[in-house]
């Protein structure tokens, strides 16, 4: 469908998909395991770690994810590090928690809408080849950072790239996350359109800008 599937000997590049890219999970509200001289291992706090303000060998937990490339390709090729962005299943977007388990009808309904909508959002169908069994969803707000020499010692990870229609509606549905502004939409309303506004939304005084009071 919407991939394409290089050999190894090309190189890196936006779009291309891997699997088992680690990706580290630990809390700072929690004590971090040390490790010491001696394979000694000690428990210290996120504050003690930043007070004593030295580097330290810590144990974390660690999952294997599915994530694509959002670096550049140039970047990708030459730059220290590359930037792949988490790929999770379809089920895990809110607004498929409910709704994946329906018709055809109802499911590409759903599909198209908020793909539209949902900017944090790009549909990856299953595929076979690639291993994907269901539908997976890229969340460009997961990002995992990696040296780009340890990427290219796992090449044989990459599984697949989007093939030039689909890439080119990523480039676009990435470009269009990350430069995208939160702004509150009343601040045009005049006085009389807000309380109609009102109707529907509840706003608090200290959200109310002068010329609406």
């Amino acid at each position: 469908m919407i991939y394409e599937f290089p050999n190894h000997s090309e190189p890196i590049r936006q779009g291309d998909i891997f699997v088992d890219i680690p990706r580290v999970e630990f809390e700072l509200s929690s004590t971090l395991s040390v490790l010491e001289q001696g394979d000694k291992i000690s428990s210290i706090s996120w504050e003690e770690l930043v007070l004593n303000k030295k580097d330290v060998a810590a144990v974390f937990g660690v999952t294997l994810v599915p994530a694509i490339v959002v670096t550049q390709s140039c970047d990708a090729q030459r730059k220290e590090h590359v930037t792949l962005c988490e790929v999770v299943e379809l089920t895990e977007i809110g607004s498929f928690k409910k709704r994946h388990e329906q018709n055809n009808k109802n499911k590409v309904k759903n599909l198209l809408k908020n793909e539209r909508q949902i900017h944090n959002f790009f549909y990856l169908p299953p595929d076979d080849i690639l291993g994907f069994e269901t539908c997976k969803s890229i969340r460009f707000s997961h990002t995992i950072r990696m040296p780009r020499n340890v990427l290219e010692t796992i090449i044989d990870n990459r599984k697949a790239r989007l093939n030039d229609t689909a890439y080119e509606h990523f480039r676009e549905k990435l470009s269009n996350y990350y430069r995208r502004y939160a702004f509150n939409e009343w601040y045009m309303l005049n006085k009389d359109e807000l309380r109609e506004y009102e109707y529907f939304s509840e706003l608090k005084p200290d959200q109310l800008y002068p010329w609406h009071k």
